[in-house]
């Protein structure tokens, strides 16, 4: 059924997304960092996750992206679309509460790293410092 396809593709996303002062709350994840060459800043700024409401806004405002979301009781889903050309990506919420106003987890389920780099970097003027962890296990990307 449909709500366990949406729980299969949440189980391996491209990106799942953190926040930094999240990861430097474990040292094995800070030292994980280190070792693949990631510049940790000095000072970490307290973050934050976004809320739903954030991140339609946010979307809505990013020039030349086209955004189509599907939001239902329990999911939460943006597709998004370069109008320039044909990068693309999927950002989903984890575990969607059904309250738009609550703050929320999210991934990239898919996509290309321009528009999903594009995307980080407007959400960090609002939740602080994100670090992309990529499914493959390749070095994490930090988003200042």
């Amino acid at each position: 059924n449909f709500n366990s396809i949406i729980r299969s593709m949440n189980n391996s996303p491209l990106y799942r997304v953190v926040t930094l002062s999240d990861c430097m709350g474990d040292p094995a994840t800070v030292a994980w960092m280190l070792s693949a060459g990631v510049n940790l800043p000095d000072t970490i700024p307290p973050g934050r996750y976004p809320t739903p409401n954030e991140l339609q806004t946010i979307l809505d405002t990013i020039p030349g992206l086209q955004v189509h979301f599907t939001i239902t009781p329990a999911v939460w889903v943006a597709d998004l679309i370069s109008r320039k050309d044909i990068t693309w990506a999927t950002l989903a919420v984890r575990d969607y509460s059904g309250d738009p106003e609550q703050p929320h987890h999210f991934i990239f389920q898919g996509g290309w790293d321009e528009v999903i780099l594009l995307v980080c970097a407007e959400l960090v003027k609002i939740c602080g410092p994100l670090v992309l962890l990529h499914d493959s296990g390749a070095p994490p990307a930090l988003v200042l």
